[in-house]
């Protein structure tokens, strides 16, 4: 089945015993030979509290080296989380303490820091997990372009303009109703990030400030965990309009299992439900716009059944399967549009 007929069909059918077995054995060749990139987990401010030992299988959270091998991941984008956003919050230091969290990794058989896609296909290759630093808000840069060069030189390489508030660079989402956009300073940082080769992530900002990164960037932008505004209107989702918007520019929308960008407290939150998101978005921006971002270790509670850590995560390809998607393009989905991204931007 093509693409096409896939996106139109979206839906289960009655399958046989025979039918299931058949599915399965595809969708574990599939998802074995794709290069799985998750392009936003949370699980580093756990590594930074030394909560849990990220080399060890735990009952606790989402993600760990073990789960995420049983899930068949290649590749995790370990976001750094601004925990005091309350000014002065000394953002340099506490990027500083993330840094060194990251870099603990190393020491771990079997990870591989990675700052481009090739050394993530290389990682791949030798049967690791290559982990890629990522600062979700621009609290960290204290208002200095020179504390932006000096932490892609020690290994940034995505950057979140901002969290839900305001910062020195942009609005966020929960800011909206201010129509405000980026601050000189925040168009500064996103020069500089095309000139420097670090991915600009518009998950967070705000309507405003999402069309003037759009229109300002000649490089592919990311949205590394949203959904779709379209199937649940929540103020963190993205319009059809910016979904394209996206597209255009090369980059691609990763889409979040967090339950609360797709339904209140009374839904049905559901793999189902993570996979309605992720058609939208291939019907809206093609094959090449969607990928995936978890989002785990970032919330607690309503996982989507039965998609509840990062090891369930063949369940994901088993069930895209099942709703016609062909095995090219869920390889996209996958992992091969974050790749064809890290290409284009880090090198």
């Amino acid at each position: 089945m093509d693409l096409k007929s896939a996106l139109s069909l979206n839906k289960k059918k009655e399958e046989t015993a025979e039918d299931r077995e058949l599915l399965l054995e595809r969708a574990q060749e599939i998802h074995a030979e794709s290069i799985v990139v998750d392009g936003h987990v949370g699980t580093l401010f756990d590594v930074l509290l030394k909560s849990r030992e990220f080399g060890e299988r735990s009952e606790k959270g989402h993600v760990d080296l073990p789960r995420l091998k049983e899930g068949g991941v290649k590749c995790v984008v370990l976001s750094a989380f601004p925990f005091d956003r309350t000014y002065p919050i000394r953002g340099v230091k506490t990027g500083l303490e993330y840094v060194d969290a990251f870099r603990t990794l190393s020491t771990l058989p079997g990870v591989v820091l990675a700052e481009n896609a090739s050394q993530v296909e290389a990682a791949a290759k030798e049967g690791n997990v290559a982990a890629i630093l990522s600062f979700e808000g621009g609290e960290f840069l204290d208002g200095s372009i020179e504390s932006l060069r000096m932490f892609h030189r020690l290994g940034l390489r995505l950057l979140g303009l901002t969290w839900n508030e305001r910062n020195a660079l942009a609005d966020g989402a929960a800011e909206s109703g201010t129509r405000g956009g980026l601050t000189r300073f925040g168009r500064a940082v996103v020069r500089e990030c095309a000139d420097l080769g670090i991915i600009v992530d518009v998950s967070h900002i705000s309507e405003a400030g999402f069309w003037d990164v759009v229109e300002m960037t000649e490089q592919p932008v990311v949205a590394s965990h949203s959904n779709c505004h379209k199937l649940y209107a929540h103020p963190r989702n993205l319009t059809d309009d910016q979904i394209r918007a996206i597209a255009e520019t090369g980059g691609v929308v990763a889409v979040s299992f967090n339950p609360d960008y797709m339904g209140d407290e009374e839904a049905e939150v559901t793999l189902g439900t993570v996979c309605d998101h992720i058609m939208h978005v291939m019907e809206v921006g093609g094959e090449e716009a969607v990928a995936i971002g978890s989002d785990f270790d970032s919330f607690r509670g309503r996982e989507p059944e039965p998609l509840t850590s990062v090891d369930r995560l063949p369940l994901l390809t088993e069930e895209l399967l099942r709703r016609g998607v062909p095995g090219k393009t869920i390889s996209l989905i996958l992992g091969g549009n974050w790749l064809r991204v890290m290409r284009a931007v880090l090198g």
